[in-house]
């Protein structure tokens, strides 16, 4: 009797633990898969940001652009600026679409690293056109910017057109470095890290 009630705690102990071990997986993959959410939540704020920033800034270029359509000089710059507010507008929705889309709770590990992965190459792709549209977009708004707020000509005055494109872009890329340094890269790292260690704790089991 005393051997049967032996055999008999042993099994609810085991049962316990085999529900604690149980618990413990599930609450891992929880803060694991929580916090490679987190991670890729402030880029996501910060592409759906870029999208109302690029919105208005095409709303205020065709606008100001078709007030000044009588003075070509004014209203083709402001166009093109127009035209590239459109091309950022759409590579923003797709990447702020792509952050947004991914499923932490109901894909495997393995899908949602890829994912990540390829949300990566996409935003490093972006990128590149971004930062070398940048100057055609300084040089474009500023032109239409001074005319419609000032009502100067900065084309008679090179010298200062000059040092706004230059002071400008000396601000504009560092900051831009530096965004996509602490607000991309960094966080997508830190993703890959977790969804990498709940994938080799699963491997383990």
């Amino acid at each position: 009797m005393e051997l049967d009630d032996l055999k008999g705690a042993w099994a609810q102990y085991d049962k316990k633990l085999s529900e604690n071990l149980k618990f413990n997986e599930d609450l891992l993959r929880k803060m694991n898969l929580n916090n490679s959410k987190r991670e890729m939540q402030k880029p996501l704020i910060y592409e759906l940001t870029n999208i109302l920033v690029l919105f208005l800034l095409f709303v205020y270029a065709i606008s100001a652009s078709i007030r000044l359509i009588n003075e070509p000089k004014f209203f083709i710059p402001g166009f093109i600026a127009g035209l590239i507010c459109i091309i950022g507008l759409i590579t923003t929705i797709i990447k702020a679409n792509k952050f947004a889309n991914i499923d932490y709770y109901g894909a495997p590990i393995l899908k949602i690293q890829k994912d990540i992965a390829q949300l990566n190459r996409l935003v490093l792709r972006f990128r590149r056109y971004e930062l070398g549209l940048l100057p055609i977009l300084i040089i474009t708004l500023l032109p239409l910017l001074f005319k419609s707020i000032y009502n100067i000509d900065i084309y008679q005055n090179i010298k200062l057109f000059t040092f706004e494109i230059v002071a400008i872009l000396g601000i504009s890329y560092p900051v831009t470095i530096w965004i996509n340094k602490h607000l991309y890269d960094r966080k997508f790292k830190n993703a890959e890290r977790l969804l990498a260690e709940l994938e080799k704790f699963e491997k383990e089991e």
